[in-house]
C-alpha cells in the first residue's frame, strides 16, 4: 500500500470513533510506524494526541488528535481504548 497523506488521512479517520489498537494499525499500513514499540501509550492517552512517523522518509509527519470515548478497564491493557479523532494534522 502506498502511503497516506495528511489529507488522505484525515479524510479517512477525522470523526471516526475506533479502538487505538485499531488505529495504529491503520497508520502502519499507511506507511507509519507504529506507536507501541516505544511505549508512549499512557503519554498518549494524557495528551490526547499521537504522532507517527513515517517510515519512507523516518520523519514525524502526521499528528492525530482524539477525544478518549471508552477508557481501558483496570484489568485490560493501557492501550485497550476507544477514541473518537477529531483532527489530523501535518506535524
Amino acid at each position: 500500500m502506498k502511503k497516506l497523506n495528511v489529507e488522505e488521512i484525515k479524510k479517512e479517520l477525522v470523526n471516526e470513533e475506533m479502538s487505538f489498537v485499531d488505529l495504529d494499525n491503520f497508520m502502519m499500513e499507511s506507511g507509519y510506524y507504529s506507536v507501541f514499540d516505544d511505549g508512549a501509550t499512557e503519554n498518549i492517552k494524557q495528551d490526547g494526541n499521537v504522532a507517527y512517523t513515517a517510515t519512507d522518509s523516518n520523519e514525524c509527519e502526521v499528528q492525530i488528535f482524539f477525544e478518549i470515548t471508552t477508557d481501558n478497564g483496570e484489568d485490560e491493557a493501557e492501550e485497550a481504548f476507544y477514541l473518537k479523532v477529531t483532527d489530523v494534522q501535518e506535524f
